[in-house]
């Protein structure tokens, strides 16, 4: 009898609690005289985190592929490229996260670089996003925790600049969107241009978990639209906040929206940008109220799809 349980014990520690994710490197590698292509991005074994890493990536190849079809091949700036890698941020039986960097070239006086990261709750890979991680009003409290730390590694004389850190770590959540949620930090990255001139670089803030305790969703797999759910009323507010996709479509069209009227030059340009916006609203009454359950999902899903691809449309 003790045999037979020291073996199970031992059986016990001889095997961990979670082996992490096995990552192997994909290569996708092009080379033509109009542009050339070196990317590198992970592939686990987990069909969910496989699958929205791969489309990405590919989607941000058939992009740059089709742009370099312009490319008329003569001139200084005669290759276009593209270049992708990453980081595994974590790995563990809480979090997947992966940080990839991206850098195009199409002529100029420099690559364009940005980030873009992915974290997915585990075991089954499950994607979350900010939001979805913490309280509506943490979006303060994160981007006064972001811009002193910002202000502290940024010197007068190596890229400060004011005005790029105070728009570049507003209160959006769009500011943070490339973060990974690491055991202890949170972490952000920000593309040159960002928060700071070219010249400083791209720059990176990790609040640590502990300054944001009070902030965080009891359950980050359940929805969260850009206005609180824990407070919707209204019916359609409570038919968002009933699916997960949904309520992200709702984020989505909201931080577009506000990203268009920001890029309107006057009021007479915002003018019919708000009064688009209004009757789309006014629509989800009209168009769905008769609905009930997923075919009241399924109605606002179209609708919103529909003016995020008018919005998408609009001078940027």
């Amino acid at each position: 009898m003790r045999l037979a349980l020291a073996l199970v014990i031992a059986a016990a520690f001889a095997v961990p609690a979670f082996a992490k994710l096995p990552v192997k490197a994909v290569k996708i590698a092009e080379k033509h005289k109009k542009y050339e292509i070196d990317v590198d991005y992970p592939k686990t074994g987990n069909k969910t985190i496989d699958a929205a890493m791969a489309e990405w990536v590919k989607g941000e190849v058939s992009q740059f592929r089709d742009e370099a079809a312009g490319n008329d091949g003569e001139g200084p700036f005669s290759t276009y490229t593209l270049g992708i890698g990453y980081d595994i941020a974590r790995n563990d039986d809480k979090v997947f996260a992966v940080v990839f960097t991206e850098s195009t070239y199409e002529g100029g006086a420099h690559p364009n670089t940005v980030f873009r990261t992915m974290n997915f709750l585990m075991p089954d890979g499950w994607p979350v996003y900010m939001p979805e991680i913490f309280t509506p009003d943490a979006v303060k409290a994160i981007s006064r925790l972001a811009t002193a730390d910002l202000k502290k590694q940024l010197k007068p004389d190596e890229g400060f600049d004011a005005d790029m850190i105070k728009n570049g770590a507003g209160p959006s959540w769009d500011n943070f969107a490339d973060f990974t949620i690491l055991p202890n930090a949170l972490d952000i990255q920000y593309a040159p241009y960002a928060v700071a001139p070219y010249v400083a670089g791209p720059q990176e803030t990790k609040i640590p978990l502990s300054a944001l305790r009070g902030f965080f969703r009891s359950d980050w797999r359940a929805p969260q639209a850009s206005f609180d759910c824990a407070k919707a009323s209204a019916w359609v507010e409570k038919m968002i906040c009933s699916d997960v996709n949904l309520a992200r479509l709702d984020r989505t069209v909201a931080d577009v929206y506000a990203a268009r009227l920001g890029d309107a030059d006057s009021d007479a340009a915002r003018l019919p940008v708000r009064g688009d916006q209004r009757e789309f609203l006014v629509a989800r009454m009209k168009k769905c109220g008769g609905e009930t359950g997923r075919g009241a999902v399924a109605c606002l899903t179209a609708l919103y799809d529909a003016r995020l691809r008018v919005l998408n449309r609009l001078p940027q």
